[in-house]
């Protein structure tokens, strides 16, 4: 497979490397708001955007809160599910449909 995301989602698509990306935001820039940290990782790992908002909205994370407020298991959580649905949209793009 030839496909862009297919190869950014093998290389950074772990859920473990997200919930480090994450934390990382966390430690560095506490007071910033999750929305903007999610928006660092999205950058960093070339992570689907709407991968991670649909994550976001899927566990009701208030975009708002501080990153420094979130528990562990939450950024878990979080990473988590940005992993799962990235995964299924690189799937979507790359698998071809079926014919009719």
């Amino acid at each position: 497979m030839n496909n862009e995301a297919y190869r950014r989602f093998l290389a950074a698509g772990d859920a473990e490397r997200l919930v480090e990306a994450l934390s990382r935001e966390q430690f560095i820039n506490p007071h910033q708001p999750v929305n903007d940290a999610v928006g660092a990782v999205v950058q960093d790992l070339g992570v689907c955007p709407g991968a991670a908002a649909a994550a976001m909205e899927a566990l009701n994370v208030e975009s708002g809160m501080r990153v420094g407020r979130v528990r562990r298991t939450e950024l878990m959580q979080l990473a988590r599910a940005m992993h799962r649905f990235w995964r299924q949209a690189v799937v979507e793009k790359t698998t071809p449909s079926q014919p009719s």
